[in-house]
């Protein structure tokens, strides 16, 4: 994966996509129910997704390096699980307690995500820091 920018942007309107289509679903037939779905694959899966992409292309050096990857594959599958597990939560296709595990770990691996992005960032300034001698 050479343009990680291109990978988000790809995910994110793929996500995009997917919320926009469950949420006319609930619009037409008038059941909300998984409104808080809808919500986490809007923010989580689309906004976080199009942020990264901007901070990819914007602020940080193209890298193909295993962290960067480790990263995207790490938000990803957070996503994907978190999504999937609150729409059996909210469609009653499983039971909370069956569903809790994976949706704590998957909001764990979001915000693991987020912290390595965080870093990246930091770590993009000090590469870029004018020197003074």
């Amino acid at each position: 994966m050479r343009h990680l920018d291109r990978a988000f942007l790809i995910a994110g309107l793929a996500y995009g996509a997917v919320g926009m289509a469950l949420g006319l679903y609930m619009a037409a037939s008038n059941i909300h129910v998984q409104h808080v779905t809808h919500a986490h694959i809007m923010l989580v899966g689309f906004l976080l997704s199009i942020i990264y992409a901007i901070i990819h292309k914007l602020w940080l050096a193209p890298s193909t390096s295993w962290v960067r990857r480790l990263q995207f594959g790490l938000h990803h599958a957070g996503t994907v699980f978190m999504v999937s597990g609150l729409f059996l939560l909210y469609q009653g296709i499983a039971s909370p307690a069956t569903l809790e595990p994976v949706l704590a770990i998957s909001s764990i691996a979001v915000l693991v995500a987020l912290i390595m992005m965080a870093g990246f960032v930091l770590m993009s300034y000090q590469e870029f820091e004018p020197q003074t001698s």
